[in-house]
């Protein structure tokens, strides 16, 4: 064989290791990008689980919240209507006492005006038996100077 030829055969069987040795490396390069893209692939599964998580449970919350807004606005609005029916039942009980004070007052009024009235005619009557009586004073007196003059 010629010098060639071994050298051929040589250089054949390490081309064929360089070959084998690359085919090897690109498998082992293959295997570890399918696990790093599995694993990513799971971490993006479990970030996806993940916000679906958080924004459940961020629902939840907001449909408490929602809830807890709900009751407290209806119990305002329940505690709201018992001050409005408590104001009305004291403006109507209030408005029945003015009446009844105003009916009381009226009637007081009305009673002095009438005692007043009764006063005033009482007066009258004192002062018109009064002047008759000095007019007969008057008469009696001028009937005597008359007697007495003749």
């Amino acid at each position: 064989m010629t010098q060639r030829t071994t050298n051929t055969i040589l250089a054949e069987p390490d081309a064929l290791g360089l070959a084998q040795s690359e085919v090897r490396d690109l498998q082992r390069t293959v295997v570890a990008l399918r696990a790093e893209l599995e694993q990513a692939q799971h971490d993006r599964q479990r970030q996806v689980q993940d916000a679906l998580a958080a924004a459940h449970n961020e629902t939840q919350q907001i449909r408490a919240t929602v809830m807890s807004l709900r009751d407290a606005l209806e119990q305002a609005h329940g505690e709201r209507d018992i001050a409005v029916k408590a104001a009305l039942t004291g403006a109507i009980a209030e408005i029945a006492q003015l009446r009844d004070t105003v009916t009381v007052l009226r009637e007081e009024l009305e009673r002095l005006h009438a005692e007043h009235a009764s006063l005033n005619q009482q007066q009258i009557s004192a002062q018109r038996a009064e002047v008759q009586q000095l007019h007969d004073t008057i008469r009696a007196l001028r009937l005597a100077l008359e007697s007495h003059a003749a």
